[in-house]
């Protein structure tokens, strides 16, 4: 294996590890915080491109930056989803979405301090979803 590619692992990032299979198989949101380097993304990244069962989950991933838009963030998931009959979208049928998103701080504040692309999440999570 390419020198770049090996993860050693260790007590912080097997608990991780064990953490976010246990909360997600018990259907909880979980949300990884803490300083930069520490492997949350490299953690996260492993469990869900290796660990989870392709025929239970479908893994949506991307990055937020700066520029990300709430208008964005719809399309990024909804764009990795089955339309299921106008308006109404969701993983294909008996599938789990899972979705992970890096750097969840970086969309920029608006006047009043808001962030909409991290509302609208917070409204996906509180409501199951979205409307037009």
């Amino acid at each position: 294996a390419m020198v770049h590619t090996i993860i050693v692992p260790t007590v912080d990032t097997v608990r991780n590890a064990f953490l976010l299979q246990t909360l997600l198989r018990s259907e909880y949101h979980v949300l990884f915080c803490g300083p930069t380097g520490t492997g949350k993304t490299v953690v996260i990244q492993q469990e869900l491109l290796r660990n989870f069962d392709r025929e239970l989950f479908v893994p949506i991933s991307f990055a937020f930056s700066a520029q990300t838009s709430a208008n964005q963030t719809q399309d990024m998931i909804d764009g990795k989803l089955d339309k299921r009959r106008k308006g109404t979208y969701g993983p294909p049928l008996g599938k789990r979405c899972l979705l992970f998103i890096d750097d969840l701080n970086m969309p920029a504040k608006e006047t009043y301090g808001a962030q909409p692309p991290i509302e609208l999440l917070r409204q996906w999570m509180d409501t199951g979803g979205w409307y037009e």
